[in-house]
């Protein structure tokens, strides 16, 4: 496209010109980027962006130490599982179309619900996300299980989703912080005295409700949180 200002006549184009002019232009923008985007990852990168803006604020470096990273807010262990470890230890420190290509991979194994909240304001949808599936389990990996579209993934870690939806069991504030309100709610529901601390007779009195192994444990360790994680996606 041409600026031809007012009042002088319109300038013919040459044919061949304006062809070898498009072809630079796509072998630059390649250049530029390294990728060459198919159609549907192309537009797919718009709605992961409305994903990342609600998950992160649109930070896709972000690292707060809450067990999630990077723009879409993964945690390790679904990183590693999808292949993202190819190309960065940690979510955070991998590009953004690293991360959009990853979740990806995740929307067609777990559907928009791995995003709960805002895979549901940003419309997510396998079509305009631009699933990369499907997604085969293999044996040697079931520890890294897949939740299946809706719940939790059971990766034993107590980050924000695991707590939102403890919250919602133990009838307190989903807002995704475990905080001592949190911990009198929990201790509440498995019959301990609610004081806010979360030592081992909560941990005791938990193991017993969502019949976990009693470890002895005086916090909230790997077996006890993926015991948690499969009792949340049943209640």
């Amino acid at each position: 496209m041409y600026y031809a200002p007012k009042h002088s006549p319109a300038r013919k184009r040459h044919p061949l010109r304006g062809r070898f002019a498009g072809v630079a232009l796509a072998a630059s923008s390649t250049i530029a980027t390294g990728v060459i985007m198919s159609p549907p990852a192309e537009a797919a990168r718009n709605v992961w962006d409305v994903v990342a803006t609600c998950e992160s604020g649109g930070n896709w470096k972000i690292n707060t130490g809450n067990g999630y990273y990077g723009g879409l807010q993964f945690s390790r262990a679904t990183w590693a599982f999808f292949g993202g470890k190819r190309h960065a230890v940690r979510p955070d420190q991998a590009s953004r179309l690293r991360q959009i290509m990853i979740a990806r991979r995740t929307l067609a194994a777990q559907g928009p619900g791995a995003w709960p909240v805002c895979g549901r304001r940003a419309g997510l949808t396998i079509s305009n996300g631009g699933a990369i599936g499907p997604v085969t389990v293999s044996r040697s990996r079931t520890r890294a299980a897949v939740a299946v579209r809706g719940q939790l993934l059971v990766d034993g870690q107590m980050g924000p989703r695991t707590v939102h939806a403890l919250q919602r069991w133990t009838g307190t504030t989903p807002n995704g912080v475990f905080r001592a309100r949190t911990v009198k709610a929990l201790q509440r529901t498995v019959g301990v005295i609610p004081d806010g601390r979360l030592g081992s007779r909560t941990i005791r009195a938990l193991q017993s409700t969502i019949n976990a192994p009693r470890d002895g444990a005086k916090k909230l360790n790997l077996a006890t949180v993926v015991r948690l994680q499969k009792y949340l996606n049943r209640h």
